[in-house]
């Protein structure tokens, strides 16, 4: 899976929050904060609430006019019990509001529109700057983008899900088999991000999103290089069948409500046997592997008028963006893979060596810092001794008043999904120094958050439709026992996976040209992060090998897609003169991780 790596910043400061203890106010009452900024007379136009989405996320934005006194804020994230963050500063000065929240470390500018109803804006934290959008409730979202049929497919203006970003929504139908090209028809959907400039270059951007089972449409549209890349020609999202909008095999696996089943428990074999009972009504799940999306894909491509395109896959979308360029390479002018695993990468088998590297990575970086290395000076330690513990019996805690069982394996997997996030990264010393003193609340209360943020970005039948006909049926014995030896997770996730297939039921079997090398002379970017937990750089170097015309960038303190503006600049511009011939990376070895979360940073 790739987490919408810009997109994910609010709500991963909000838990570093209740890591530290630093003050959240419980319920959803304007801050004391004072303005700094210039007041005009009448503040009346964005006194009130207003409402936003950022990172599947709503929030609610209050400003209080009080009489004869600044301007007072306050920012509620709704799915996170309503937690409610302080504006140190509110300014608002010819229908221009500016917010600052210390806590955060972010600030928000945005303009009034001329009804009065929505406030456009640009969220920056993190070094990554977001368009976000606020309105009055109940107040529907205005459009400037214009109807347009591109190729033969309609489009009518629309938003992106979060409503922060104005595209044109088209659809186009694909038979589910595409092979006898007879029964059931689905709905493809689509998101154009028309080019901002006059003139468009001929050759549009298209992302593949990851998982198996993300939204195009839902990853994309707030990504720092797709927003840079829409200066010169079009983005084009498709939702992968069974993704999205498109015919999506969506199964809820977990109670977010409970800690144990998200913290504690594996899925259900008999919640996998439903969701492949209810994904049936609606689908023939074997038609739902990436070869046959990769001519979706292609059929969207023709049908859009579009000869050859600019391809973009993260995480599985990049074996996803590989699969379109084995099977149609006359049609790609640049393929740009970013976290990479190619058709030969079988989910979950490299997990548990990645897994082991990231970690280790992580402890060396905590050594080499002072502050971190004077705080947690026997960190590898603490971690075996906690993982040998849990390796003897279950720790027993309770998160939210709920009581959590966790057995070494849960606790183990869990971490993959902490070590995408840099800001997690920065607090998994703490973490693990918490668990070694027996107290589980920084590691229960962090994976509530992330399991909460991340909640129905897959489309968990998709997801098994893919892993189950392509990627369990090619672990052999002995290819599981060279993968797993040595590592703390052994084959206790492959174990796992198989029996969820075993529960998902029957697959067709992929043919064996899948899973060769993908051998091209395209153009090619691979961007690797050397703390990335699931698909480190040596899956990109091999992928590398067959793709003669390609770079590798590896990031020192890179995780799963480490967003920042050196990569996002470093696609656009790869894109836009469509080699690699001169592309400065220096900026790629400035990225670094946040700082750790120690008694001196806390202080």
């Amino acid at each position: 899976m790739k987490t919408g790596r810009n997109t994910c910043v609010l709500i991963m400061c909000l838990a570093l929050m209740l890591l530290c203890g630093w003050p959240i106010i419980a319920t959803a009452q304007p801050s004391n904060s004072a303005s700094a900024g210039v007041q005009s007379a009448d503040h009346s136009p964005i006194a009130g609430e207003w409402q936003g989405t950022i990172a599947r996320q709503h929030l609610v934005l209050k400003i209080e006019q009080p009489a004869d006194a600044p301007l007072k804020g306050v920012l509620v994230v709704v799915d996170q019990g309503n937690a409610s963050i302080p504006i140190d500063a509110v300014s608002w000065d010819q229908s221009v509001l500016r917010l600052e929240l210390k806590q955060l470390g972010a600030t928000y500018e945005g303009k009034l529109n001329n009804d009065q109803k929505e406030i456009s804006g640009t969220w920056q934290q993190g070094g990554a700057s977001l368009p976000l959008l606020f309105h009055r409730p109940g107040a529907s979202a205005a459009f400037t983008l214009k109807p347009r049929t591109q190729g033969n497919v309609a489009f009518e203006p629309c938003r992106s899900a979060d409503g922060n970003v104005e595209g044109l929504c088209g659809k186009y139908e694909v038979y589910e088999n595409r092979q006898s090209k007879t029964g059931r028809k689905i709905t493809l959907n689509i998101l154009l991000l028309p080019a901002m400039a006059q003139k468009p270059e001929p050759n549009p951007f298209f992302a593949l999103a990851g998982g198996p089972g993300q939204s195009a449409t839902e990853a994309y549209p707030l990504a720092g290089y797709v927003t840079k890349i829409r200066a010169l020609r079009d983005v084009v999202l498709v939702d992968q069948r069974g993704t999205g909008k498109s015919n999506p095999l969506q199964c809820p696996l977990q109670k977010l409500d409970d800690p144990q089943s998200v913290i504690g428990d594996p899925y259900s074999l008999d919640k996998i046997r439903e969701c492949r009972a209810e994904s049936d009504k609606k689908a023939d799940p074997t038609q739902y592997t990436t070869s046959i999306a990769a001519d979706d894909l292609d059929e969207v491509r023709q049908a859009l008028g579009y000869d050859k395109i600019n391809v973009f896959g993260g995480s599985y979308g990049t074996k996803a963006a590989l699969v379109y360029l084995q099977r149609h390479p006359t049609h790609v002018q640049t393929l740009t893979l970013e976290a990479v695993a190619s058709p030969q990468y079988l989910i979950p088998l490299p997990f548990a060596k990645a897994l082991q590297s990231s970690i280790g990575g992580v402890f060396a970086l905590c050594a080499a810092d002072t502050n971190c290395h004077q705080d947690y000076p026997d960190l590898q330690k603490e971690f075996d001794t906690v993982v040998e513990r849990l390796g003897k019996s279950p720790a027993h805690f309770e998160v939210k008043s709920h009581p959590v069982t966790l057995s070494r394996e849960m606790f183990l997997s869990k971490l993959r999904a902490l070590l995408y996030i840099p800001q997690f990264v920065s607090a998994f010393p703490l973490i693990v120094h918490s668990a070694y003193q027996d107290n589980w609340s920084p590691y229960g209360n962090t994976m509530m958050t992330l399991s909460g943020a991340l909640e129905g970005v897959v489309a968990r039948g998709a997801s098994f439709a893919a892993i189950c006909a392509e990627d369990i049926p090619g672990l052999t014995e002995a290819v599981i026992r060279r993968g797993v030896e040595g590592t703390y997770l052994g084959d206790s996730q492959v174990r796992r996976y198989q029996k969820y297939c075993q529960a998902w039921g029957p697959t067709v079997g992929v043919s064996k040209d899948f899973y060769a090398p993908v051998r091209s002379k395209v153009p090619t970017l691979l961007i690797s992060g050397v703390l990335d937990p699931a698909t480190p750089p040596e899956t990109a170097q091999q992928a590398a090998r067959d793709l003669v015309n390609s770079r590798l960038i590896t990031v020192k303190q890179g995780t799963h897609g480490t967003g920042s503006p050196c990569i996002d600049g470093l696609i656009a511009e790869f894109v836009k003169q469509g080699s690699t011939a001169g592309l400065d990376a220096s900026c790629a070895d400035q990225i670094h991780l946040p700082p750790f979360l120690t008694k001196v940073a806390g202080k």
